[in-house]
């Protein structure tokens, strides 16, 4: 994985995604397939400034955030001062007992795992989670290029909001936009160096099978068509 330096900086910039359309659906898609029922203990593995797990806890889910930067984990406290938050390393033995979770979520966090650890870290996932419990995956594919995620966010924010606005928009955000293109080069760099791996659809579902998930389900592309959505039950 990448150091705590290179995810500080990143994180400082990255909830300028929240003003693209394609990755508010993409929450509202994980959260829609999580099925959240009010009380339930939902863990967000990788929950970075704690977008995802806001909307969990908005829909009634007991929802607790894990990362490893406390970076991100500061912001996600600015924005909800009540949050429950565990600074962790995913690729060690997480602080729950077995069995824990009602459901949990992965987004966009196991691809920058080392490919000789992401079994490791699907393996204790399955330990916390509960017997039917129900695990969401998304991974970008290995080809995926943020440029589409951002086109596909200027159409459908035009189509919304006008020309105008639509331009303002970009206008405001520009330079965390350009900071966010940069990160994820520099990310894509690291991952091909090994830091990371891009398993494709298949590698992934024989992951979650190895780990012990059964009733793998592939429910499409997500997020412009740049990720894998698989969901497993225990």
């Amino acid at each position: 994985m990448l150091d705590s330096k290179f995810w500080a900086k990143y994180f400082e910039v990255y909830d300028v995604l929240n003003l693209l359309i394609p990755y508010q659906e993409l929450l509202e898609t994980i959260c829609n397939e999580l099925e959240i029922k009010p009380g339930e203990k939902i863990l967000e593995a990788g929950c970075g400034t704690g977008n995802l797990a806001i909307k969990i806890k908005e829909r009634g889910g007991d929802v607790i955030g894990v990362d490893n930067c406390k970076e991100a984990l500061d912001i996600y406290k600015k924005k909800d001062p009540d949050a429950k938050v565990v600074l962790a390393d995913l690729r060690e033995k997480l602080p729950f007992p077995d069995n824990y979770f009602d459901k949990i979520a992965c987004n966009n966090t196991l691809y920058i795992i080392p490919k000789e650890k992401q079994l490791d870290v699907l393996k204790e996932l399955y330990r916390i989670l509960k017997p039917e419990g129900k695990i969401i995956i998304t991974n970008p594919l290995k080809e995926s290029r943020i440029y589409k995620i951002y086109t596909a966010g200027i159409r459908a924010n035009f189509k919304k909001e006008g020309l105008f606005r639509t331009i303002m928009k970009i206008v405001k955000f520009f330079p965390q936009t350009i900071e966010i293109f940069y990160f994820n080069c520099v990310l894509n760099k690291k991952i091909k160096e090994g830091k990371g791996y891009f398993s494709t659809e298949e590698e992934l579902q024989n992951l979650l099978r190895n780990s012990g998930f059964r009733n793998i389900l592939k429910k499409g592309l997500v997020y412009a068509n740049q990720n894998i959505l698989l969901i497993g039950e225990k």
